[in-house]
């Protein structure tokens, strides 16, 4: 952890200080508090801080007196003044003595934090393992070749190149993200210790080890995650590359490593975030016929206004959509999306009103989230609202005797389903039951049997290789010749040109 301490004669700053931030969540160690100069000169000696917040002005030693000290004695720690005298000479005595910022009291949260970044810019500088990135990496930087350098001459060995990203929740600020990175980076330069070296690079962080064999290093970084998640509070993970035998190939290997960061949006699913470039992530592969499979029978759920049965299938869709993405957020989005799609049109087609949603507005949302977990629950909430509307919507008996018609024929449309079957199960006169299908659902009861057929049809055509009379007698058509007819009749062509022309675009 980043070690600071605080040095005030007034003990409400230094309690304000520590109220303003939370600290510990930031990587960042309040190691001690002091009331005047000498005592805070006493602790810097004692705790070496990376960074000391001083005032200005304190009994027994002024700051920057305390600053003049560190400076003779050649210590790193890096020294923030704050002052409630609005005098410019003290900030320009502060400066020339090389403290990183002067901040006045009362003192603002945000101005704090920025301080607070800079410092810790400036001692990762120091350490080689600041924003730039090595000459190896297309980039010049004094202290990044430095410690390229330590590598060139060590002996002959192996390089193991390697991947780490921090797995944000989302829920915390830029300015937040910065200050726990730059603690974590200092974290990782001290676990590593002779095993290798670290860069920031982009979003990410490289590592370079030597002479690890990469099962080897998995275990070590494993345990270096869990320290990391015990530490901070948040979890990381890293993709390990192959071991190349010269520093020129690192770039390559670690650019192999980075373009698997796509499966830590995934992070949630993913047992241990250890990746190893080159193994699958996930144990299985999802067919087209499963997904579409659980896809149905969530949306059945739904009509049917089955919650525990839609929440069962929806926590199964999630993992399906997981899987079938494959790292890709953006074919995750595609697929809930589009099964929301289907969800509105369902809806409607039983003559209820739907979300009326905007498809941009969800693939927005959607690419906007930080992890899958955000996501299910963006996506999820809108599969379960139609659930919700369906339930509100049965409001008269009339309404309630029409869904449960449309409920039945979703789940028997594969059966012989005739007015006297329907009307039978609704307890109603068949005579009856076809003038009152036709007022409630405006189409009569023949053709919007076919139709829902019709749908089922659509997706078995493409998602699977079945003939076109195998795929009739599935969903319920006597003949080959009577679906073929009907579904040209709705969509403009045959079966199998629309099979063609999906698959050619």
């Amino acid at each position: 952890m980043i070690k600071m301490i605080l040095a005030d004669d007034e003990p409400i700053i230094t309690r304000g200080i520590q109220k303003l931030v939370d600290w510990n969540s930031l990587g960042i160690q309040v190691a001690g508090e002091y009331a005047d100069g000498r005592e805070a000169l006493d602790g810097i000696l004692k705790e070496r801080p990376d960074i000391a917040l001083l005032d200005i002005f304190m009994p027994r030693m002024t700051g920057i007196e305390v600053l003049r000290e560190i400076n003779s004695l050649g210590l790193p720690t890096r020294v923030i003044f704050i002052s409630g005298f609005q005098d410019f000479q003290y900030a320009k005595d502060a400066l020339r003595y090389g403290a990183v910022d002067y901040l006045l009291k009362p003192i603002v949260r945000d101005e704090l934090m920025n301080a607070v970044e800079n410092c810790l810019s400036m001692i990762h500088k120091d350490k080689g393992i600041d924003g730039g990135t090595a000459p190896l990496f297309g980039m010049e930087n004094g202290q990044a070749q430095a410690a390229y350098d330590k590598l060139a001459e060590m002996e002959e060995t192996t390089y193991l190149p390697v991947y780490m990203e921090i797995l944000w929740t989302g829920g915390e600020s830029r300015q937040e993200q910065k200050l726990l990175r730059f603690s974590v980076l200092a974290f990782v330069e001290n676990y590593l210790e002779k095993k290798g070296i670290i860069f920031s690079k982009d979003d990410g962080i490289a590592l370079v080890l030597k002479g690890t064999d990469p099962k080897e290093a998995r275990e070590y970084l494993f345990e270096m995650l869990e320290r990391i998640r015990e530490e901070y509070g948040h979890r990381a993970g890293v993709i390990i590359g192959d071991a190349v035998s010269s520093m020129g190939q690192i770039p390559d290997e670690y650019a192999r490593c980075s373009r698997l960061r796509g499966y830590f949006f995934f992070e949630d699913q993913i047992a241990v975030p250890v990746l190893m470039a080159g193994e699958p992530v996930f144990g299985r592969k999802v067919s087209a016929e499963e997904y579409e499979d659980c896809r149905r029978m969530l949306l059945e759920a739904i009509v049917a206004q089955d919650q525990e049965g839609c929440e069962r299938y929806l926590q199964r869709f999630f993992r399906l959509v997981c899987l079938r993405s494959d790292g890709r957020k953006e074919d995750a989005c595609y697929h809930f999306c589009s099964t929301i799609r289907m969800a509105e049109e369902r809806v409607i087609s039983m003559g209820l009103p739907g979300l009326q949603y905007d498809v941009g507005y969800l693939l927005e949302q959607g690419r906007a989230t930080a992890n899958y977990r955000q996501m299910e629950e963006f996506y999820g909430d809108y599969l379960r609202q139609y659930l919700r509307r369906i339930r509100e919507s049965v409001v008269s008996s009339e309404k309630k005797d029409i869904l449960h018609a449309k409920e039945y024929i979703e789940k028997h449309y594969q059966d012989n389903l005739t007015l006297e079957v329907l009307a039978q199960e609704i307890h109603m006169n068949p005579y009856y039951f076809s003038s009152f299908f036709k007022k409630q659902s405006g189409e009569n009861f023949k053709d919007y049997v076919n139709k829902v057929r019709l749908q089922h049809a659509l997706s078995l055509l493409v998602s699977t290789d079945r003939k076109t009379y195998e795929i009739a007698a599935e969903v319920g058509f006597r003949d080959a010749r009577s679906f073929t007819e009907l579904f040209q009749r709705a969509y403009g062509e045959t079966p199998a040109s629309y099979r063609k022309r999906l698959r050619q675009e």
